[in-house]
């Protein structure tokens, strides 16, 4: 009867252990927007541009993250993003970027289905997981850049 305590024991040990360390390595790895919905709506570009190119990052499973803002694919892509960190808090994915001279932005994304979605105002934007980044056209993403504003984008006011 020891025995099998002890057994249930570890058993119970190694499952709290797993689930603790094996949270982050579950959303670890390069995420990119796949589609928004909004009113039931599915978009998967804008004016030829494909939504991966708007919302990218890189969760490390140290909690340090890499925000790429959608300019940065027209700048330089090579060049590193914003720093960031993340962490799991009530089962989502919590992602709080830091820039110089700006509040802090903090994001929530639901685990869905394998994806991470974030809600904006009316919209929700579901992110996949990739092993790189869709390449996109620097040209037509310029033009898309100049016609709309960050928020508008994510589904909020103008």
């Amino acid at each position: 009867m020891k025995k099998i305590a002890l057994i249930l024991s570890m058993a119970a040990m190694m499952l709290f252990c797993l689930a603790g360390c094996g949270g982050r390595e579950a959303y670890a790895g390069k995420w990119e927007a796949s589609e928004i919905v909004v009113n039931n709506s599915t978009i998967t570009e804008m004016n030829g541009v494909p939504i991966c190119a708007l919302v990218r990052f890189e969760l490390d499973k140290s909690g340090s993250a890499n925000w790429i803002p959608p300019a940065q694919n027209v700048k330089d892509p090579s060049k590193d993003g914003i720093s960031a960190r993340w962490k799991i808090k009530d089962g989502k994915v919590v992602l709080r970027v830091s820039q110089p001279d700006e509040d802090d932005r903090v994001i929530e994304f639901e685990p869905q289905d394998g994806k991470l979605v974030m809600t904006q105002a009316t919209a929700e934007i579901h992110l996949v997981n990739v092993d790189e980044y869709t390449p996109v056209d620097e040209d037509q993403l310029s033009q898309i850049l100049g016609l709309y504003s960050f928020s508008q984008i994510l589904g909020g006011a103008q």
